[in-house]
């Protein structure tokens, strides 16, 4: 089987696998990888060093959120556009799962976070199971950089290990010594996970319709939320002239 991994929450990178085995993994440039047609020529330029082309492709597994608003919306679209286009299978891969995936292999207990802007994370806890793969513990949410901080100095050893995109714009250094944060070469989410944690998804018949799937966002973004505040605000308006009339 060849699967396309495609990851565009944080770091831009692509991969390339064939029965499990991954021949090539590609990180795009931070100054070209908000550009869909980046991720096309890319993808385009690794499938044929591998004198394949794209409609060899069986899967492409994309990751799905949370993550960068733009980001995603990237990705999302060119894995849609991808699979309708060769008629290959598509899975979307919980971003913070693949981020656990890359995790040490003394880690069975941690927690991701990924800047969810405006001074908050999103995140989520991940169990290794015993056949080596994580498993999500509870439901991915939101806090606040504080609370975060403040729970997990708490917890101190007795916590999960922390990993995540999101640590970069915490303080880090004011949690206690005791408190395992991953180094920082395991924070991101990189695209073969994302192919890894795709074939295994398909396996267990968990594929995605390409005409349906959407980003998983958790919440609308700034831009979103200051547009349905305005269209309330003009209803709320033109009900109260109506009324006034």
């Amino acid at each position: 089987m060849i699967t396309l991994g495609v990851e565009t929450s944080a770091l831009t990178s692509i991969a390339l696998r064939n029965d499990g085995e991954l021949l090539m993994e590609r990180t795009i440039e931070p100054s070209r990888q908000k550009h869909a047609q980046t991720l096309v020529q890319e993808s385009r330029q690794i499938l044929a060093q591998h004198h394949l082309t794209a409609h060899d492709v069986d899967l492409v597994a994309i990751s799905h959120g949370p993550g960068s608003f733009t980001g995603l919306r990237v990705g999302i679209v060119f894995g849609k556009t991808f699979a309708f286009a060769t008629g290959c299978r598509l899975v979307a891969v919980d971003t913070l799962q693949a981020v656990a995936q890359a995790s040490p292999a003394d880690i069975v207990d941690v927690r991701v976070v990924v800047d969810a802007q405006r001074e908050q994370l999103f995140q989520g806890r991940f169990l290794r199971q015993n056949d080596g793969w994580f498993q999500r513990e509870d439901a991915i949410n939101i806090i606040d950089n504080q609370e975060f901080l403040s729970r997990a100095a708490s917890e101190g050893n007795r916590g999960p290990a922390l990993s995540g995109p999101g640590l970069r714009k915490l303080m880090t250094t004011s949690l206690p010594q005791e408190v395992r944060v991953l180094p920082t070469g395991f924070w991101f989410p990189q695209a073969s996970q994302i192919a890894a944690l795709g074939e295994r998804m398909l396996m267990n018949g968990l594929a995605s319709d390409p005409f349906l799937l959407e980003p998983f966002y958790l919440r609308a973004s700034s831009a979103e939320e200051k547009r349905d505040a305005e269209r309330q605000n003009s209803a709320s308006d033109s009900a109260h002239s109506s009324t006034s009339g």
